[in-house]
């Protein structure tokens, strides 16, 4: 059967021919020719991959060059070390820039592009993964699994599409080698951290393998990563911890994925209960080291107080900032800086007594001869705005209670009107 238009009519002929025969020595007519066109589309496909990690890793090579240069420019000129660590804060978020343009080259490009050769084996690959029935030779299915695989990896909009399929391949597929060549890859992986100990515990180690030998990207993959770091199993736990650790020799790695990591434990569909998300963060915390990450974090954390509507995650936010030391002014400066994202939520038990905490912890990490007036101060504007809102809050309350008050008064009135009506209209 044709499976698209763009596919050439030796190709369409070659597929009605694997398909036509039984399982056997009869269905062997063109497979050994599609194999190897298969063969050299997964090479093409992973020799695309590598070109552009390639450009990508260039086009880092060429900025680091040029801020090289800016740094050794800057260097005789006075009260530049400031600015100096700043840029050196922000210069994984630069990498992370160029990261992104190369994925959407190989999101939009590769499988999609309108002078992309490699669209044209999608259709094919879906095919006859999807039909062990009518492809029965064990070496094409290997084959097109394995290819199939390769190009959810590839692009994202190709895994949403099509990877229910590889997941059904992978539970009811009884050939050992394609269910491993399935298990290879990450984005089955990322689901793979919910299933059993023995699968979690394997993915992890491979997926810890690929990030280190710069494979897989990161990003988008430590919100799982982290939730393993209070696995019920001890060994994944210990590997996760592991991971962690050695994360934090790579420079900004965490500091830079961290929001990300919080939002995903605390709330949606991978959000951890209270303790789990407590004990992790403590543990991931320790990594922030340096003044200025802690100073950036700080802020950050207030923004997304302004985002959330959540009480939940408003209490997981004010937890991660009791986390931080407050060693710096700066620090300090920016939590009071920013009041106006939170001051609305201090009415939240929790989060008031978080904020008490950093409080406590910033007075014990003041300099002796700093005055505690500001820090009195801010003390005072926490306890008023929290005084606020809980009367805001019971405002609100009553106000509701009022609304289903009178609400239920109507209703009553409307029901005692009916029954006065019919005995009108029967009259």
């Amino acid at each position: 059967m044709p499976l698209s238009p763009a596919l050439s009519p030796a190709l369409n002929a070659s597929l009605s021919k694997s398909a036509a025969g039984p399982a056997g020595s009869k269905d062997v007519g063109g497979t050994f020719e599609l194999t190897q066109l298969l063969f050299i589309v997964d090479h093409v496909a992973i020799k695309q991959i590598v070109f552009l990690e390639l450009v990508e890793r260039e086009w880092k090579r060429q900025k680091h060059e040029q801020e090289m240069a800016a740094k050794l420019g800057r260097a005789g000129t006075p009260n530049k070390a400031k600015e100096q660590e700043e840029l050196d804060q922000v210069a994984g978020n630069a990498e992370d820039e160029i990261g992104e343009r190369i994925a959407a080259m190989r999101e939009h490009e590769l499988l999609y592009g309108s002078h992309s050769l490699l669209a044209t084996f999608g259709p094919m690959l879906v095919h006859i993964s999807g039909s062990p029935h009518k492809f029965k030779n064990r070496t094409l299915r290997m084959a097109a699994t394995l290819v199939f695989s390769e190009f959810l990896c590839g692009s994202s909009q190709f895994c949403e599409q099509h990877h229910r399929l590889l997941f059904k391949i992978l539970e009811t597929s009884k050939d050992p080698s394609i269910r491993s060549d399935i298990l290879d890859h990450r984005r089955v992986q990322r689901r793979a951290l919910h299933r059993d100990m023995v699968v979690r515990k394997n993915t992890l180690m491979v997926l810890t393998h690929l990030i280190f030998n710069g494979m897989v990207k990161v990003k988008g993959q430590m919100g799982e990563m982290a939730k393993c770091v209070e696995d019920e199993d001890e060994r994944i736990s210990n590997l996760a911890k592991v991971f962690f650790a050695e994360l934090s020799t790579k420079d900004n790695t965490i500091y830079n994925n961290l929001p990300h990591v919080i939002s995903h434990l605390s709330v949606g569909a991978h959000a951890i209960d209270k303790e789990a998300f407590q004990s992790t963060m403590k543990y991931i915390f320790t990594f922030i080291e340096k003044d200025k990450q802690a100073e950036n974090i700080v802020e950050k954390l207030c923004q997304r107080f302004r985002l959330s509507d959540d009480p939940r995650q408003w209490r997981d936010i004010a937890f991660c900032l009791s986390l931080l030391p407050f060693k710096s002014e700066r620090s300090v400066k920016r939590l009071i800086e920013g009041l106006q994202f939170y001051r609305n939520k201090l009415h939240e038990e929790a989060v008031y007594a978080r904020f008490q905490e950093t409080l406590t912890k910033a007075r014990s990490n003041k300099s002796a001869n700093k005055p505690d007036a500001e820090l009195n101060e801010f003390e005072q504007i926490l306890e008023e705005n929290r005084r606020q809102g809980a009367e805001d809050q019971d405002f609100e309350k009553r106000v509701e209670g009022r609304k289903a008050i009178a609400k239920k008064r109507a209703t009553r009135r409307t029901a005692r009107k009916r029954p006065a009506a019919r005995h009108d209209e029967s009259d």
